[in-house]
C-alpha cells in the first residue's frame, strides 16, 4: 500500500485504509493508519485484537448502498462506523441510520452508537449535497470519490466544481470533509498535499481493485 510513515506536521491528513485481513491491518497500522476500514467479515478474534492493541483505532465496514445484505454480517464485528459507498442524498443516510438502530438494538448497542461516513461518487450525489446536512445525527464526515466521479464526467472543471460542492456541503452539515484516494496510484506525497490545501482534513485509502463505485439503480 502507498503509506508512508506517519504525519508529524500538526495539520497532516489523517487516513483510513482498507483491510481485508490481519496482515493487510497490521500493515495499515505499521504505516501509521489513524482507522481502519474493512468490507467484508474479518477473521474471528480480529477486530477484537486490534482494539486490544490499539483502543484509539477506529474501525469503519464499508458497504456499498443503504439496502447492502452484508450490514448484518459486518455489524457482528461491531464497527464504530459504517463507510457509506456511492451516497446519492440524505436519504441514503436516514435510511441506513434507521437499519443501524434495528442492529444496535438487537447487539444491545446505545442507539446512536454507529456513526455514518456517507461517499459521493455520483453526480446525483454532488447535485444533491446540500440533503446531507441535518440527514442524520449519525453524519460524521462526508466524502468524494473523485475516482468514481471522474469516469462519469469525463471533465476536469467539473469534477473541481464537484469537490467544491462536496466539501461546502460538509461545512455545512458541520462534519469533516474527506477525499477516497487508490492505493498505489493517487497516494502521492503530492497528491495528499493537494487534498489538504483543498480543505479536506481525512483520506480513505482503498485497494487497487475498487476504481469506481459500483452502479446502482434509481437516484438513491
Amino acid at each position: 500500500m502507498c503509506l508512508a510513515s506517519p504525519p508529524s506536521e500538526p495539520d497532516a491528513l489523517r487516513r483510513a485504509v482498507a483491510i481485508v485481513d490481519a496482515a493487510s491491518a497490521a500493515a495499515a497500522l505499521a504505516a501509521g493508519a489513524d482507522a481502519l476500514v474493512f468490507e467484508a467479515a474479518l477473521p474471528p478474534g480480529l477486530v477484537a485484537d486490534l482494539r486490544a492493541r490499539r483502543p484509539d483505532l477506529t474501525l469503519y465496514a464499508a458497504l456499498d448502498g443503504p439496502d447492502d445484505s452484508g450490514l448484518d454480517a459486518l455489524m457482528a464485528q461491531g464497527p464504530d462506523g459504517v463507510l457509506l459507498r456511492d451516497a446519492r442524498s440524505g436519504r441514503d443516510v436516514a435510511a441506513l441510520g434507521g437499519r443501524l438502530a434495528v442492529c444496535e438494538a438487537q447487539a444491545g448497542l446505545p442507539d446512536g452508537a454507529t456513526v455514518i461516513l456517507p461517499v459521493i461518487g455520483h453526480p446525483l450525489g454532488v447535485l444533491d449535497a446540500h440533503s446531507f446536512a441535518g440527514a442524520s445525527p449519525r453524519l460524521t464526515g462526508l466524502g468524494l470519490d473523485g475516482t468514481a466521479l471522474a469516469a462519469v464526467l469525463r471533465e476536469t472543471g467539473a469534477l473541481a466544481q464537484a469537490r467544491s460542492l462536496v466539501r461546502l456541503a460538509a461545512a455545512a452539515a458541520g462534519v469533516a470533509a474527506f477525499d477516497m484516494v487508490t492505493a498505489g496510484e493517487d497516494c502521492s506525497p503530492e497528491r495528499l498535499a493537494a487534498a489538504r490545501q483543498d480543505g479536506f482534513e481525512w483520506v480513505v485509502v482503498r485497494a487497487p481493485a475498487r476504481v469506481a463505485a459500483r452502479p446502482r439503480d434509481g437516484a438513491g
